[in-house]
């Protein structure tokens, strides 16, 4: 019979893991007498028995959490994207509630995670921004809970948190081939190793109509144009690009100048989708009448720009919480290795994710193409 944690009392008596916690371990100055007493009687009707080790750890956490993230050679910020500060900020925010702390670290070997770990005594740790290659590399630490944001990597022991981003990717070639778009750009960092982007990518194909296997591998050169087989056919551009706005600015000139017939361009992030739409503009093409633009996160600058960027949406914030409650409860349970929670079928990558469901939004920067 599997042994009854404090996460199934709290489930069972509407309250936070931290509050059960609380009564368990005799700290009831911020818990009810009334939620104490609801407590105690399902801790003591589901036969709950503390875990003494557990319990000798948490006398010696510090509540310090290490975000770690790829450290930039060039000095510039770790959080170098709108997506990566939304999910910071989640993770941040779920440990405040929970009476822990954050702690920012940019690391670059897996000397540097252990370094962290140990001289900052971290009670967990939150990777999040690594390529799959990067992330292999790292060989995370086994003795203190990791989840990892963003990763179709195994991580022994580690939790994975991420959106479903051959979904998303398929929603917005699904939209613009619903439009009535036919030739199409795909712009973004083709040739890179991380998979999340590779599956937005092939994603992206099977909306389209194409074969979703037929993708760029990593480290290839992008193949300039892909020819759909079937009936009305689909003509594929590549541009490839980094994920920033002013490669989306560059990506967007090679657009107009390279590509004058497409009518769309899905790219894979909302910033660099940004940069393009902007980029059109000073070309002289405008975003939809010309040309529609989608883009993938909806963060915040996909509304502010003009036209709002129609993207397909991730929770960030649900992400970020997710991984902190994934990391926290482990914590709670004096476990070194975070329960993983729904497991996915052999071969669709780690062995038990958590993924986060994504929605195409449609603004006003898609429309059908219009009669040339």
């Amino acid at each position: 019979m599997a042994r009854v944690t404090l996460k199934d009392i709290a489930r069972e008596a509407g309250v936070s893991v931290m509050t059960v916690s609380n009564v368990v371990n005799g700290n009831l100055g911020r818990v009810s007498p009334a939620t104490a007493r609801e407590v105690e009687r399902i801790v003591t009707a589901r036969g709950y028995v503390p875990n003494g080790p557990a319990q000798s750890l948490a006398a010696r956490r510090t509540r310090l959490v290490g975000l770690l993230l790829p450290d930039r050679a060039d000095g510039g910020s770790l959080l170098g994207s709108p997506h990566d500060v939304a999910v910071a900020g989640a993770v941040e925010a779920r440990l405040r509630e929970r009476d822990h702390h954050l702690m920012l670290r940019g690391v670059t070997r897996h000397r540097d995670v252990l370094d962290s770990v140990r001289r900052w005594s971290l009670d967990g740790i939150v990777v999040m921004g690594f390529t799959d290659d990067e992330l292999a590399a790292l060989d995370l630490p086994q003795d203190v809970p990791a989840v990892v944001v963003d990763t179709y990597v195994d991580a022994p022991g580690a939790a994975t948190v991420r959106a479903d981003d051959f979904e998303g990717g398929r929603l917005a070639g699904a939209h613009l081939r619903a439009l009535g778009h036919r030739e199409v750009v795909l712009c973004g960092p083709v040739c890179t190793t991380s998979q999340v982007v590779r599956e937005r990518l092939a994603g992206f194909r099977a909306g389209l109509g194409l074969d979703p296997a037929e993708g760029t591998p990593p480290g290839a050169a992008a193949p300039g144009t892909v020819r759909g087989e079937a009936g009305d056919a689909v003509v594929l551009h590549v541009v490839a690009a980094n994920t920033t706005y002013d490669d989306g600015l560059d990506a967007a000139a090679q657009v107009a100048a390279e590509h004058p017939g497409a009518t769309a361009v899905f790219a894979t992030a909302d910033v660099l989708a940004a940069g393009i739409s902007r980029g059109l503009a000073q070309a002289g093409v405008r975003v939809p009448d010309a040309v529609s633009v989608v883009g993938f996160d909806d963060a915040e600058i996909a509304r502010y720009v003009d036209p709002p960027l129609t993207t397909v949406a991730q929770d960030t914030a649900l992400k970020g919480r997710t991984a902190a409650d994934l990391l926290l409860d482990a914590l709670d349970d004096g476990a070194s290795r975070p329960r993983r929670s729904e497991p996915e079928p052999s071969g669709e990558g780690p062995n038990g994710v958590t993924r986060i469901d994504v929605a195409l939004v449609e603004r006003r920067s898609t429309a059908s193409p219009t009669p040339r």
